[in-house]
């Protein structure tokens, strides 16, 4: 159906599949809520969530995925948008929405996200061996930073490279 974007929450934790192809993708199901304005009431209103199936065959799209993005986040999908019909064991019908993921993005508008800096990253991917490496190397142990009492947070950082200030790479152009 073309390429579509969407917002919602983790239903659960990513995981690793292999199709019967041998195909190795990463699984997770995104659940989308939607609001309208009720013209009657003049207030607005939630809908009922859609649900989206998502896959990522990407190879550091996987990994990064997996070390990153636990059940309840927030995360912002693009990618191939499909649609199919099925019915359930009881006859109902339904429909499946998929989406091969192109990428994914974690949300920063309701918790922190901890990005690797970017000499830990050789042409734009991670440089850890593994999804636990990366999430141990990010915020020690797995854990997010607001995760770790004051003692560990303070170990975590000290072991983080110090702050570069920002180059202003917009001098000169107009406002």
């Amino acid at each position: 159906m073309g390429k579509k974007t969407v917002q919602g929450n983790l239903t659960g934790d990513p995981r690793k599949v292999r199709t019967k192809a041998g195909q190795e993708l990463v699984v997770m199901t995104v659940a989308e809520n939607g609001r309208r304005f009720n013209e009657d009431s003049r207030a607005w209103e939630d809908t009922e969530a859609k649900f989206y199936d998502v896959a990522v065959d990407r190879a550091q799209l996987r990994e990064n995925v997996l070390a990153s993005l636990r059940k309840g986040d927030r995360v912002t999908v693009t990618g191939d948008y499909r649609v199919g019909a099925y019915a359930t064991s009881t006859g109902q019908p339904g429909l499946n929405h998929r989406i091969w993921a192109e990428d994914v993005a974690a949300s920063m508008q309701f918790n922190p996200v901890a990005v690797l800096p970017r000499e830990h990253h050789r042409d734009g991917a991670s440089v850890a061996s593994s999804p636990e490496q990366a999430r141990e190397h990010s915020v020690g142990q797995g854990l997010r930073p607001e995760q770790l009492t004051p003692e560990a947070y303070a170990d975590w950082a000290a072991g983080q490279p110090p702050l570069v200030p920002h180059q202003d790479r917009t001098a000169g152009l107009v406002r």
